[in-house]
């Protein structure tokens, strides 16, 4: 049976195809629309498939031997193999944000990156918790899912780009306006959409992996008071969490001691509610 993961990859790529072939016979067939479309899908294709090589680059990220931090492999080590799954390589970045991320377009060719001030400020039981997180994200192939859902934000903007600049051309009506605004606007929500929910996921994921929903807990209680915003009206804030690719860290935190409360986890790795 497939997962909620391909079964929403499968939906979001059906759904940038139709959206391709539409545009192409909206726009009569344009071979600047056709050629650009396909640059968008070849370029995010190529930052997926070298997704580990880019982020490491970016973040100046530098790889850990074994040597370096041989507790820390151990522990990602002992979570794969729960996982059943092969040891991601392990990277640190040079920042006091206490912050981890994953990268790599499948399990082999996975990456999980820490930051200097998430292993000074965390203790063990809090770091084995966001590493299980990261875990749940490399095994359930969300970066895929993630591409996939980039790509059809992408088209779907530049696809109004185009027919805003062809309405142009003659005399746009309010309706024809308002489709040109909706349809990046939707896309875009879906996307975030997408994103918050696979984070959900993973929590879950962590907590069956780790055997201790309060070992995330505790570690995003620590990046919460790291990274808090200024106080602002709820009103804006309200819109504000429409745009966000992660839930608000006070909801990930309330979740995950639910689930302390409601008993022990079933072991293995979940690949997520259905979306």
């Amino acid at each position: 049976m497939p997962s909620a993961t391909t079964r929403t990859t499968t939906v979001l790529l059906l759904a940038l195809v139709a959206l391709c072939a539409v545009a192409t016979l909206l726009c009569g067939g344009s071979t600047v629309l056709v050629v650009g479309l396909g640059g968008i899908v070849a370029l995010n294709s190529a930052a997926y498939w070298c997704s580990d090589w880019l982020v490491c680059a970016l973040t100046r990220a530098r790889p850990l031997r074994p040597g370096d931090a041989p507790q820390l492999h151990a522990l990602v080590a002992e979570l794969a193999a729960r996982a059943g799954m092969p040891v991601p390589r392990i990277a640190v970045i040079d920042t006091a944000a206490p912050d981890a991320l994953y990268t790599g377009r499948d399990p082999a060719h996975a990456a999980i990156l820490v930051t200097t001030g998430l292993l000074g400020r965390l203790d063990a039981r809090a770091v084995r918790g966001v590493l299980a997180h990261e875990l749940a994200h490399i095994r359930g192939r969300d970066t895929l899912l993630g591409t996939v859902a980039m790509t059809l934000a992408v088209v779907s903007a530049a696809v109004a780009g185009v027919e805003q600049v062809m309405a142009l051309v003659g005399r746009p009506d309010a309706d024809t306006l308002a489709q040109l605004l909706v349809a990046p606007l939707t896309a875009l929500l879906l996307q975030r959409a997408v994103s918050r929910t696979r984070e959900y996921a993973a929590d879950t994921g962590s907590v069956r992996l780790n055997d201790d929903a309060l070992a995330l807990a505790d570690a995003l209680v620590v990046t919460a008071r790291a990274w808090a915003p200024p106080p602002s009206g709820r009103r804006g804030e309200r819109v504000r969490q429409l745009f966000r690719t992660h839930p608000p860290l006070t909801a990930r935190i309330a979740r995950l001691r639910a689930s302390h409360l409601a008993g022990p986890p079933r072991r293995g790795v979940p690949t997520g509610p259905a979306l």
